[in-house]
């Protein structure tokens, strides 16, 4: 049975992802050489998790390591990393479970074998794998995260309630969640940082944080820090 190592700063998330692989996996209690796949699951500070991702360098040389790669690109992650053939990305976020597939990623760096085990992991716990381009944000969680935008926009002009809302895209598009609640449900900050890299790196308008969904932000910071 292949040893698996999770690390991040969402324990819900880390709990959620533990419980899939669990049946087969031994998930270990501490990082070693033995790791032979590590999971990264930081979502909402860049620096955070470049410190994260050097720890494993210094811990462990030759385990595939499976990133988040929400915030940034598989890429970006890569460039400072000792072993940046070994490093993957995927569409990993509180709820994942609940969906049918999950997007991953390489990069130029990446090597075949490596984002092959990732692949077979992810199928190893019956999700429908699709490979996506390294970009930031993936491909799911842009589009999640530019409609929940919008959503705030919305709210914030008074066109409609929160309850409303969620019930008109729920029963209007057939989501499992209204725009708001999985705002809530994915994490103020997750949303927040992912608009923020997509407008840094593409330089576009359309991902302009809108003022309400900043102040939830702002204050779930702070409340963190209390």
């Amino acid at each position: 049975m292949e040893k698996v190592f999770l690390i991040g700063d969402n324990e819900s998330l880390l709990g959620e992802l533990s419980e899939l692989l669990k049946a087969d996996y031994e998930i270990a209690d501490e990082l070693d050489e033995t790791a032979d796949i590590i999971f990264e699951l930081s979502g909402s500070d860049k620096e955070f998790k470049s410190k994260i991702l050097n720890f494993i360098d210094e811990k462990n040389s030759k385990a595939t390591v499976i990133s988040t790669s929400l915030i940034s690109t598989v890429l970006e992650q890569a460039v400072n990393s000792r072993y940046p053939e070994r490093l993957t990305g995927a569409g990993i976020y509180p709820t994942f479970s609940e969906s049918k597939g999950i997007e991953i990623a390489g990069c130029k760096y990446t090597s075949p074998d490596h984002l092959q085990k990732c692949r077979k992991v992810f199928e190893s716990i019956g999700k429908e794998v699709t490979e996506v381009t390294d970009r930031t944000g993936m491909i799911s969680m842009r589009i999640i995260s530019m409609i929940i935008n919008e959503a705030y926009l919305v709210l914030q002009e008074g066109t409609a309630s929160k309850e409303d809302i969620d019930t008109a895209m729920k029963l209007g598009t057939n989501y499992p969640h209204g725009p708001i609640e999985w705002s809530e449900k994915l994490g103020i900050p997750l949303i927040y940082n992912i608009l923020l890299a997509m407008s840094d790196e593409f330089g576009d308008d359309r991902y302009r944080i809108t003022p309400l969904l900043k102040e939830k932000y702002l204050e779930t910071f702070k409340a963190e820090l209390l």
